[in-house]
């Protein structure tokens, strides 16, 4: 019985990890978090962030700023906004990496459907995130979760 449930959970794990992320995603935006002000560019950066970087490199998740504003998949009416979506992201990930060229940082995951990166960064790269607001809405510490039962 469970030889046939395991292949099809193992084709879904990215899909569901994808799914969890988004959902914390929309959490934090609907719990109240740190948010720039409406007219003010400048991103939220976690007190942590800040912190790890003044000794060395840090792991974080950077949230882009989309425009429109990032819309679940599943919300999207078509395939085609789901791929304009897609693009618009990737659009935004590639012009921030080329904002950070010249800084200590690396990539550690592009997110294909969600308006995140996740980097590896020193405290210069922390300075050119905070100058980018127009690309960059938050960045906060990647700290590793314990799995899911």
């Amino acid at each position: 019985m469970y030889s046939s449930v395991l292949p099809v959970t193992r084709r879904l794990a990215p899909l569901l990890r994808a799914s969890w992320l988004a959902m914390a995603l929309l959490l934090v935006q609907c719990a109240g978090g740190p948010q720039p002000a409406q007219g003010d560019p400048s991103p939220a950066v976690d007190p942590a962030v800040r912190q790890s970087v003044s000794v060395g490199a840090s792991r974080v998740i950077v949230e882009l700023r989309l425009t429109p504003p990032f819309t679940p998949e599943g919300d999207l009416p078509d395939t085609a906004a789901v791929e304009a979506q897609r693009r618009s992201i990737a659009r935004i990930q590639s012009e921030l990496l080329g904002r950070l060229q010249g800084t200590s940082f690396s990539v550690t995951h592009r997110y294909e459907g969600l308006p995140l990166v996740a980097l590896e960064i020193g405290s210069d790269a922390l300075r050119r995130l905070e100058a980018s607001g127009d690309l960059v809405s938050r960045v906060q510490a990647d700290t590793p979760r314990s799995p899911q039962r």
